[in-house]
C-alpha cells in the first residue's frame, strides 16, 4: 500500500514536468509557393520562370502553375504567360516526399549554395520555396545545378535532390518542362490568359510575387505587363499595281523561315492577263528570294476581267515584320 501511495504521489510530480518539456507538434504546411528561375547559355531567352502553387485539399493537392517567358526578340519571341491549373490524387504531404520544408536546416541549405561558386554553372534552376513556419513566412533557396541534372545524382546533395525529385513530379503532372520551349516561336497567334481567371495572376501583376526569386534580371510583375501587348503581326500588304486592279486578291503567306530570319521589303513584278483573266507570264523584278517563290503561289491565284486580256500589269508587294525599334 505504501509503495503504490509514493508511486502515484511521484506520477502526480513528474506528470507535468513531462507535460511542461514535451514538445508542441507543429503541423505540416498547407500551402507552399515554389519559385524557379531556369536559366540556360543557349537564347535568348537565357531564363525561364514559373510559379506552382500547392495547396492541400485534405488527402488530394491543388496544383497552379503560372509559367512567365521573357521576350527573346522584338519580332518573332514575345513575353509569354501560360496557366496550368489540376488537382492531385494525393495529399501535400506525400507530394514533397514526406519532407516539411521548415524542417530545412539554413546552415546546410547555405552550404549547398556554396558548390555554385566552386564551379560555374551554365544551367540550373534558381529554386525559391515559400511557406508559413511557425505562423512566419520563410523563403528557403534550393538550387539545382546542371551537374546535378547531368551528373551523378549520388554527389547531389541532400535537400537539392530533394527538391529535384520534386520538381520532377511537378513537370510530370504538368507537362511542361522549361527547356522544351522552342527557341523560335514564329505561329501567327498569341493568346493571352485574362487576369480575371485566376486570383493568381492578379497577385502576380500586383508585385506580390516579386521578393520570392530574389535578385534575378526580371521580375513576374514586369513578364506580366510585357505579355499583355498584343504584338503586331507580320502583315503583307499590296503596295501598288498598274493599270489595273485584280478583280480576285489573294494574299501571299509569309514563310515562317522568312520570320525566323526577320527578311522583310519590297517585291516588284510584273505579269500578262491571259485570255481566260489569270496572270499569265509572270517575273518577279527584285525584292529579297526568300520571298519570291510565295509571291509567285499567290499571283497565279489571282483573277482579273476578261477586259484586261492582254494587258501588262506592274505592281509590288510589300512585306513587313513590324519589329520593335531597339534604338533610344
Amino acid at each position: 500500500m505504501r509503495i503504490a501511495f509514493f508511486s502515484f504521489v511521484g506520477l502526480i510530480a513528474v506528470s507535468p514536468f513531462a507535460a511542461h518539456s514535451q514538445k508542441p507538434r507543429v503541423a505540416f504546411p498547407t500551402e507552399v509557393v515554389i519559385g524557379r528561375d531556369s536559366f540556360i547559355d543557349v537564347g535568348p531567352p537565357f531564363d525561364y520562370y514559373d510559379l506552382t502553387f500547392l495547396r492541400s485539399k485534405g488527402d488530394e493537392t491543388d496544383v497552379e502553375r503560372v509559367s512567365l517567358t521573357p521576350p527573346a526578340d522584338s519580332c518573332y519571341r514575345h513575353a509569354s504567360i501560360e496557366v496550368k491549373h489540376l488537382t492531385l490524387k494525393e495529399s501535400i504531404l506525400s507530394l514533397l516526399l514526406n519532407t516539411d520544408p521548415c524542417s530545412f536546416s539554413e546552415k546546410e541549405l547555405k552550404s549547398e549554395l556554396k558548390r555554385q561558386k566552386s564551379r560555374p554553372a551554365f544551367s540550373g534552376m534558381n529554386v525559391f520555396l515559400q511557406t508559413k513556419c511557425s505562423g512566419k513566412t520563410r523563403i528557403f533557396r534550393a538550387d539545382i545545378l546542371d551537374r546535378d541534372i547531368f551528373g551523378n545524382r549520388r554527389s547531389t546533395p541532400r535537400l537539392t535532390s530533394w527538391t529535384q525529385n520534386l520538381f520532377e513530379r511537378l513537370d510530370r503532372a504538368t507537362g511542361q518542362e522549361p527547356w522544351d520551349k522552342p527557341l523560335f516561336s514564329i505561329s501567327g497567334s498569341t493568346q493571352l490568359p485574362a487576369s480575371g481567371e485566376s486570383e493568381v495572376l492578379q497577385q502576380i501583376a500586383d508585385g506580390k510575387y516579386d521578393r520570392i526569386f530574389g535578385d534575378v534580371p526580371d521580375r513576374p510583375s514586369s513578364l506580366y505587363r510585357l505579355a499583355q501587348t498584343v504584338p503586331r503581326m507580320p502583315t503583307v500588304n499590296l503596295g501598288s499595281i498598274q493599270p489595273v486592279q485584280p478583280v480576285t486578291y489573294v494574299e501571299p503567306n509569309y514563310p515562317p523561315i522568312a520570320k525566323a530570319a526577320r527578311v522583310e521589303g519590297k517585291v516588284d513584278f510584273h505579269l500578262i492577263v491571259a485570255r481566260d483573266g489569270s496572270a499569265g507570264d509572270i517575273v518577279i523584278d527584285s525584292g529579297p528570294k526568300m520571298l519570291w517563290q510565295t509571291v509567285n503561289e499567290a499571283i497565279r491565284k489571282w483573277k482579273f476581267s476578261l477586259n484586261d486580256a492582254g494587258k501588262p500589269i506592274y505592281g509590288y508587294l510589300l512585306f513587313v515584320m513590324h519589329c520593335e525599334s531597339t534604338s533610344k
